[in-house]
């Protein structure tokens, strides 16, 4: 009887450290990091998994009865590190293009209980994989027990970053500078990072700034930028704004192609609207002017120049600055005193000043003839007057003077 507590007692013992006997390295993909986050088509991205042995105690004892005792004596005593071979990525993709890691990683050794491990994959999309979702399998091989698979989520986008118009005109005006805005966009899913716009176009025109770097740019997110497009040369030209940018490590690039044309109107020029055709020699008349501001920026210092071998007054108008959509009102004098008979030209020109800049306007040119005074005309009306008063008196005399004599 004594025999059957103690039976009791052992076989309790055995329950309680049961576990720790049937105890085996449980190894677990615990975490693990993509950069960049969603790949695009030919990239390549650095996976970084961290492999943990969950197995909580260092070592499992196994237990054994033998029958000439009711005591369990201890057999083997092993430990519960983890010995990894092998790890590899097996690819996944649509066909022959497919997502793989560059090599394996053999040999890492024992992992303990409760100790990670990170290891490190390159890995590289093929340039024509379909966009879409792919589920690479990590492989663990463990030395005798069961190996580890974790399938891996990878999400390939062919969407790009890209710059639009918002504001560029199709024809400018040869003179002054002209602003054009476009948009930078970033329709990713994630951020972008070293995004920078720059410009090429013909010598015949000057753009500023040539090159604007933005930084990072978050997923779905935009960006206004402004550029000043001056001209030296009427023509037809081609713009382009190309946009550079990374995904992680890999750079990609967008183009915007913008025509523009380069046309004589000016958009900042003065309009006659008195002129007179002909002015007697000695004579003075005016002439008056109107200057339009068409531009879509504030131009400052501007000023009305006439030229002509005339004699003009004011020998300038200053108007100073002016609003986009701005009129003002301008009048000179013209004296041919001086002048000499026939046609004489006269031209009026606007010069303005555009941020640091100063641009002249095409001039208009008209023409003005001096002509001879006419024949200066004489009032005889007093004179005539005085005539027939006295004639009439002269009349009424002798009226009289015939009268008186009949009577005697």
């Amino acid at each position: 009887m004594r025999l059957i507590p103690k039976l009791v007692i052992a076989f309790g013992l055995v329950l309680l450290i049961s576990p720790i006997g049937l105890a085996d390295p449980a190894l677990m993909v615990t975490s693990y990091t993509l950069t960049p986050d969603v790949l695009m088509p030919g990239d390549t991205a650095e996976l970084q998994v961290v492999i943990t042995n969950l197995e909580l105690t260092s070592t499992t004892t196994v237990y054994e009865f033998k029958t000439s005792t009711t005591t369990p004596e201890i057999t083997t005593i092993t430990t519960n590190a983890a010995t990894i071979q092998n790890i590899w990525l097996v690819p996944d993709g649509d066909g022959a293009n497919t997502i793989k890691a560059q090599g394996n990683i053999p040999n890492i050794g024992d992992l303990a209980p409760g100790a990670s491990v990170t290891v490190s994959f390159r890995l590289s999309a093929h340039e024509n994989i379909t966009p879409g979702l792919y589920f690479p399998v990590l492989n663990v091989d463990v030395k005798s027990y069961q190996n580890v698979k974790y399938p891996i989520p990878i999400r390939i986008s062919s969407i790009p970053a890209s710059i639009i118009e918002k504001n560029v005109p199709q024809t400018i005006s040869q003179s002054g500078s002209t602003p054009i805005t476009i948009t930078a966009v970033n329709k990713r899913e994630t951020a972008i990072e070293d995004v920078m716009i720059s410009v090429e176009t013909n010598e015949n025109l000057s753009i500023t700034p040539q090159t604007v770097y933005i930084g990072t740019m978050n997923s779905e997110t935009s960006q206004d930028l402004t550029f000043s497009v001056q001209p030296s040369q009427m023509s037809k030209y081609n713009i382009s704004f190309i946009m550079t940018y990374r995904n992680g490590e890999n750079a990609h690039s967008s183009t915007l192609q913008v025509p523009l044309e380069v046309v004589s109107y000016s958009d900042v020029s003065p309009v006659l609207y008195s002129i007179p055709k002909t002015i007697p020699l000695g004579s003075s008349d005016r002439i008056k002017l109107e200057v339009y501001n068409a531009k879509t920026e504030a131009i400052t210092g501007v000023i009305v120049i006439p030229e002509s071998n005339l004699t003009i007054f004011p020998s300038q108008f200053f108007i100073g600055a002016m609003d986009p959509d701005d009129v003002f009102s301008a009048s000179f004098d013209i004296d041919t005193s001086d002048a000499s008979l026939g046609n004489h030209s006269i031209s009026f020109k606007v010069i303005f000043k555009q941020d640091t800049t100063y641009f002249e306007s095409p001039s208009i040119t008209r023409s003005i003839q001096v002509i001879t005074p006419p024949p200066t005309e004489h009032d005889y009306s007093p004179f005539i007057l005085a005539i027939s008063v006295l004639i009439l008196f002269v009349v009424i005399i002798l009226f009289y003077i015939l009268r008186k004599r009949r009577r005697r």
